[in-house]
C-alpha cells in the first residue's frame, strides 16, 4: 500500500480522480471498463474537449473508445506530442506500438479489446533471462550434450506424470507416454500452438485417437472447474468465459503472443500459459496444453535450445508448498470472479450443446464477469511461474544431469568389481542410493554379491563414493558410513 501526503488529494471531479489513478495507481482495464459503463460517454467527452492536449485526458479518451467500441461524439482530433498509453517500465507492453492519430497515442497494449491480459513488471521477481540461458549453456559444457539429452528424456516423462498429478488424474502409462511424446514432437516445431488447427493437433496428440470426438477442438458449451461439497452439491471454483466469446478471446491471446515478441521470453511464456488456462478454450486437456505452452514459447523464442524440456509441472507438484502456491496463483483471479458470478449461477435442467456436451449449469448474466475475463491481471501468476521456470533450470534440469553423471560413474565402477547386465547395475545403484544400505531384497536378489561381506562393502563404497554419500572428513574410510544430508533421486 502506498500513502500520499494531503496535497496529492485530487479534486472531487471524475477527471481529477482518473488523472490521479492513471498517474499513480496504474491502468486497470477491468476497473475502467466497469467504470465507463456507469459514467457513460458525456464526462469523458467533456474532459477530452476541455484538455485536448492533456496526456491523461487523451489516454482516457482513447481507453473509453477502445474498451467500449464506440466513438465519443463531438470530440475532434487531439493535439500535442504522441505519448505512450502504458509506461513500458511498469507494464509488459507491445514491442511495436500502433500510432493512433485521433488521440496522439502510441497504443502499446499487448492484446485486443477481446482479450488483453496485463502484467505489472515492477512486481516481478528479479530473474535475469540471460543468466538462466547461460546456465543452460554451462550445463551442456559441463555434462555434455549426450547427458543433457538423457536428462531431458527422463524429465519429459517426469513432466508428463506430474502434469496428470496436478490435475489429480490417474497414472495410466499410455496417457503419460502420449503427453511426453507430444512435448518432444511438437514443442517449438508446430507452426502455432495457439491457432485452432494447432490446438487440435496437440490435443489429439495428448488425448489420443480414442478420445470422444465431441470434446475435440474449441468448446461450444459452458465449462467450470469445481468440486462436490459435503452434501454432494457441485461447487464452482472457477467459471470459464462463455463459449460464444472463446474464439475472439483466443484471437486476442494470439495477438498478445505476436505483439510481445522480442521481449522477455519468461514473461511471455508465463502470461500466455495462464491466459490460456483462464480462457479454457478446449473441451478437455486445457491444463496440459497450458503447461505445454511454457516450453513451446521458450523453445520458439530461442531461450531453450533443442532438445531441452523444462520440468515445470514436476516443480509445481514436487511438494505441498509448491502445489499450494500454484493453487494460490490460480485463485488470485478465480476467487474474486466467483464472488461476482456466484449469485447468477445455478444448476438446473440438463442442456445438450452443439459440441455434444451435456451441462446443467445455467448463468443468468455472463456480462458480470466479462471485464475480469477479458482484462485479467496476471502479475502475480506471471511472477509465480517465472520462479517455477527458474527453479526448473537451476534445480530440475541440473539435478538430473548431476544424477546421471554420478550414475555413470557408479556403473563404470561396478563393472570393475562385478559382472552383470546394465539392468543389474541399475537395480543395485537405485536400491543403495534410495535405502542408503543393503536392503533385504537386494541381498536376496544378488546373494552372490551381498552375502560376501568384502564384495558387498566394495560395491557399497563404489556407489556411495560416486554419489558423494561418503562422510566428508578428509580421511580414507575403512568402513562405509553414508552421509544422510544428500537426498537421492
Amino acid at each position: 500500500m502506498e500513502t500520499y501526503p494531503a496535497q496529492y488529494q485530487p479534486n472531487a471531479t471524475l477527471s481529477a480522480h482518473l488523472t490521479f489513478a492513471l498517474k499513480y495507481e496504474g491502468v486497470d482495464l477491468d476497473f475502467l471498463d466497469r467504470l465507463f459503463k456507469v459514467t457513460g460517454p458525456e464526462p469523458i467527452a467533456a474532459w477530452a474537449k476541455e484538455e485536448y492536449t492533456g496526456a491523461y485526458a487523451r489516454r482516457c479518451g482513447f481507453l473509453y473508445e477502445w474498451l467500449t467500441g464506440s466513438i465519443l461524439d463531438g470530440v475532434g482530433d487531439a493535439g500535442g506530442n504522441y505519448v505512450d498509453l502504458l509506461d513500458s517500465s511498469q507494464y509488459f507492453t507491445a514491442t511495436v506500438p500502433d500510432k493512433v492519430r485521433r488521440w496522439r497515442i502510441n497504443n502499446n497494449l499487448p492484446g485486443t479489446r477481446a482479450f488483453c491480459p496485463m502484467v505489472d513488471i515492477r512486481r516481478q521477481c528479479v530473474v535475469d533471462p540471460a543468466l538462466l540461458r547461460a546456465e543452460i549453456d554451462n550445463m551442456v559444457d559441463q555434462f555434455g550434450l549426450g547427458t543433457i539429452e538423457r536428462a531431458v528424456n527422463w524429465l519429459t516423462i517426469k513432466e508428463s506424470k506430474a502434469s496428470f498429478a496436478i490435475e489429480s488424474e490417474g497414472k495410466a502409462e499410455d496417457r503419460i507416454r502420449r503427453l511426453a511424446r507430444a512435448m518432444s514432437t511438437h514443442c517449438g516445431k508446430i507452426e502455432s500452438a495457439l491457432t485452432e488447427e494447432g490446438m487440435l493437433e496437440i490435443q489429439r496428440a495428448i488425448m489420443g485417437d480414442k478420445m470422444v470426438g465431441a470434446k475435440l477442438g474449441i468448446r461450444r458449451s459452458p465449462v467450470f472447474v469445481g468440486h462436490t461439497n459435503s452434501i454432494f452439491e457441485p461447487v464452482i471454483d472457477y467459471l470459464a468465459p462463455p463459449h460464444e466469446i472463446v474464439v475472439e478471446m483466443m484471437d486476442g491471446l494470439r495477438t498478445f503472443e505476436q505483439r510481445t515478441r522480442g521481449q522477455s521470453s519468461l514473461l511471455r511464456a508465463a502470461a500466455l500459459s495462464f491466459g490460456f488456462v483462464y480462457i479454457h478454450p478446449l473441451g478437455d486437456g486445457n491444463g496440459r496444453l497450458s503447461r505445454f505452452l511454457i516450453n513451446d514459447i521458450l523453445r520458439r523464442d530461442g531461450f531453450l535450445p533443442a532438445p531441452v524440456i523444462l520440468p515445470v509441472s514436476a516443480v509445481i507438484s514436487e511438494n505441498a508448498m509448491r502445489r499450494a502456491a500454484y493453487d494460490t496463483a490460480l485463485e488470485h483471479l478465480s476467487r474474486p470472479l466467483i464472488a461476482t458470478m456466484d449469485s447468477v449461477c445455478k444448476f438446473g435442467a440438463t442442456v445438450l450443446y452443439e459440441d455434444g456436451v451435456e451441462s446443467n449449469l445455467h448463468v443468468a448474466d455472463w456480462n458480470r464477469g466479462l471485464p475480469t475475463w477479458r482484462y485479467a491481471d496476471l502479475t502475480l501468476q506471471s511472477a509465480y511461474l517465472v520462479d517455477v521456470i527458474r527453479h526448473s533450470i537451476l534445480h530440475g534440469l541440473k539435478d538430473e544431469a548431476v544424477y546421471l553423471r554420478r550414475y555413470d560413474t557408479a556403473s563404470e565402477s561396478l563393472k570393475e568389481i562385478i559382472e552383470g547386465r546394465d539392468e543389474d547395475y541399475a537395480a543395485i545403484i537405485r536400491s543403495l542410493v534410495t535405502n542408503m544400505k543393503v536392503s533385504g531384497k537386494l541381498r536376496k536378489t544378488y546373494p552372490g554379491v551381498f552375502n560376501n561381506e568384502d564384495l558387498a562393502q566394495r560395491v557399497e563404497y563404489a556407489v556411495f563414493k560416486a554419489f558423494e554419500l561418503l562422510p566428508d572428513n578428509g580421511e580414507d574410510d575403512d568402513e562405509v558410513v553414508p552421509r544422510l544430508d544428500v537426498v537421492p533421486r
